[in-house]
């Protein structure tokens, strides 16, 4: 027992011998904490039922030679998931609050410091490198180094590399949100040998993140808290309205705006006591590029038609290398709505994960469903005929008869007429009959105890042979200018349908968005 190092150990931390493959990944987040990022299902780790998701690394035996190495950054850790065999004793640090494993859900490769490793960043302070990369001894002369990837330096450096301009003022401070942990700059594991499944905990996430949503219940805006905001990208901000000539000066001098995206109308100003005049005049002095483009408030119908130009907007803005700090007015629902938009549609992201990314940095709950929509609209903006893929709306046809009936849907979307559905008796004189259908028009009819009948509560046409139909169009085309206009009343019931994307969608999504963006005026940011 004389040859094994002692340490003393804080009340939080315990110590742990797990056998190689450890079945652990750690991540490097930039408040300079290594902590278990995920843990390999069936794993090592996973049996002990100790180490949890969350718990900071702070020593790791050194091997055969016996002995603790302090974890100090990337590269310590790398030291002994190189190791193929032996046993590892690891001292961990349990946090004193619950670690909100739910956020680890919006920290994926979008999230991650310096686009993963493909953007290089140079530096001449020998300080900020890992530990296997600091020279011995001083060296004459001045030397430069260029790193592609995160691992390549110490925790402190990317603090420091992170932070250029020091601590944040107060006044920042207060209207900053901060995400509940901090941002990721890599994830570390050992080498994967086949196919594993990692999870965040041994209890089914997806459910635990969804009970948590419930628990969270209606976001509340406080208007006199003044306007708050969150950081997305470099370029991109998101937050509430700009109540003041004092907030023009903190986007200018805390976040450096230079451009800002707002869909306020000029009622939510006046109803908010907002001078957007003098707020337009504190933008021009301080040569902030001010974009209003209204989009009602809680309006679905309104937000779908107009997201297309918005997230064109948004694409330009940062075309021109601008800042961007995009507004309405509780920063809830519009402009998050946006942001996401242009992450799906311009970068290729997965809508579940710009929602995620989103949601996990800045406290909103965008109307989602009304993104699918536009997402669908402007697919079918580039296809000349109907949509060449699965299903990409539910309808509900309903026919409002008597009881008793034996009521089916017929159409030309149930084998050319040939295939009544059976419509389900809902109670009373309602019957309803779901189908899933790709974009398009249709029309239908109902077959009534033997007669073909039409709805008078849905909208007909006559076809050429003279037979009055119901018709339905289901979905509809983005547009560069978008004609709002009152909703044909119908009692069928339409619902978009999300799912992922196929590649020929994806292809066919990144052209639409682009030709909205391309039809708007890069000088005067307007349609052309």
């Amino acid at each position: 027992m004389s040859n094994v190092p002692s340490f003393q150990m804080n009340l939080n931390e315990y110590m742990v011998t797990l056998d190689k493959p450890l079945g652990i990944r750690f991540a490097l987040s930039v408040d300079g904490k290594i902590f278990v990022h995920s843990l390999k299902k069936g794993g090592n780790a996973e049996k002990t039922r100790i180490i949890m998701v969350g718990d900071t690394l702070k020593k790791a035996s050194a091997g055969s030679g016996g002995g603790f190495i302090e974890i100090k950054d990337s590269a310590d850790t790398q030291k002994f998931l190189k190791e193929e065999k032996g046993s590892f004793s690891l001292v961990l640090e349990r946090p004193s609050a619950p670690f909100p494993v739910q956020q680890l859900l919006h920290t994926n490769y979008v999230n991650m410091l310096f686009n993963r490793g493909r953007v290089p960043t140079v530096t001449w302070n020998r300080n900020i490198l890992a530990s296997h990369l600091q020279s011995s001894s001083e060296s004459s002369g001045s030397s430069g180094f260029a790193g592609f990837s995160p691992k390549f330096f110490t925790v402190p450096g990317w603090k420091y590399l992170s932070d250029q301009n020091g601590q944040a003022s107060s006044q920042r401070q207060n209207k900053l949100f901060s995400p509940p942990i901090s941002q990721l700059v890599c994830v570390i594991s050992e080498e994967e040998r086949g196919e594993a499944e990692w999870a965040h905990g041994s209890f089914p996430l997806e459910e635990y993140v969804k009970a948590l949503d419930r628990s969270k219940g209606e976001l509340y805006y406080n208007h006199s808290l003044g306007m708050r905001y969150s950081k997305i990208t470099e370029q991109l901000y998101v937050g509430s309205c700009i109540q003041t000539e004092a907030d023009v000066e903190t986007l200018v001098n805390d976040v450096g705006v230079t451009a800002v995206l707002n869909f306020q109308s000029a009622s939510e100003c006046a109803n908010w006591g907002i001078n957007s005049e003098s707020i337009n005049d504190s933008c021009r002095r301080s040569n902030i590029l001010m974009i209003n483009y209204p989009v009602r408030e809680l309006d679905s119908f309104d937000l779908r038609k107009k997201l297309p130009f918005c997230a064109g907007l948004l694409l330009r803005l940062l075309k021109k290398n601008l800042r961007v700090f995009v507004t309405c007015t509780t920063g809830f629902d519009r402009s998050p709505a946006c942001v996401i938009a242009y992450l799906h549609w311009m970068q290729d992201t997965a809508l579940h994960d710009a929602y995620n990314f989103v949601t996990g940095l800045h406290p909103c709950r965008p109307n989602r469903p009304a993104i699918v929509w536009a997402t669908w609209d402007l697919i079918a903006m580039v296809e000349k005929n109907r949509h060449d893929g699965p299903p990409t709306h539910a309808v509900t046809f309903v026919w409002n008869g008597r009881e008793g009936e034996d009521v089916s849907l017929v159409g030309d979307f149930t084998g050319n007429w040939k295939e009544p559905i059976k419509a389900v008796h809902m109670g009373g004189s309602k019957y309803e009959a779901e189908v899933k259908l790709k974009q398009g028009k249709y029309y239908y009819k109902f077959i009534v105890s033997g007669n073909w009948r039409h709805s008078t509560g849905s909208p007909t046409e006559t076809d050429e042979r003279g037979n009055m139909n119901n018709v339905i169009v289901v979905g509809d085309t983005a547009s560069i200018r978008p004609s709002v206009q009152q909703q044909t009343k119908d009692s069928a019931i339409v619902k978009v349908i999300e799912r992922p994307l196929t590649e020929y969608e994806r292809v066919m999504l990144a052209k639409a968005a682009r030709c909205v963006t391309f039809s708007i005026c890069p000088i005067r940011l307007a349609p052309k």
